[in-house]
């Protein structure tokens, strides 16, 4: 099973936020696809959202995609 990429969200924005580093951000997902493709995972997209945070690709970076929960789309695992 794949994780979930940016072909997978049909929704005009995509959100991020991290209440641990009390980041926010709203991007356009046509724009996120333009630059990075319809297949980068959500999991990269977070690597690349949460540059300059020193809990970044580790266990304790909390960045999250709520809009991934509210389309019922779920990340099951990590890689």
């Amino acid at each position: 099973m794949s994780l979930p990429s940016l072909k997978d969200f049909r929704g005009e924005q995509i959100e991020m936020v991290c209440h641990r580093c009390d980041r926010y951000g709203s991007y356009d997902r046509n724009a996120l696809v333009k630059k990075f493709g319809a297949r980068t995972e959500f999991v990269e997209l977070r690597r690349i959202m949460a540059i300059g945070c020193d809990r970044r690709g580790t266990d304790q970076c909390e960045a999250r995609f709520p809009c991934l929960l509210a389309a019922n789309i779920l990340i099951e695992g990590k890689r």
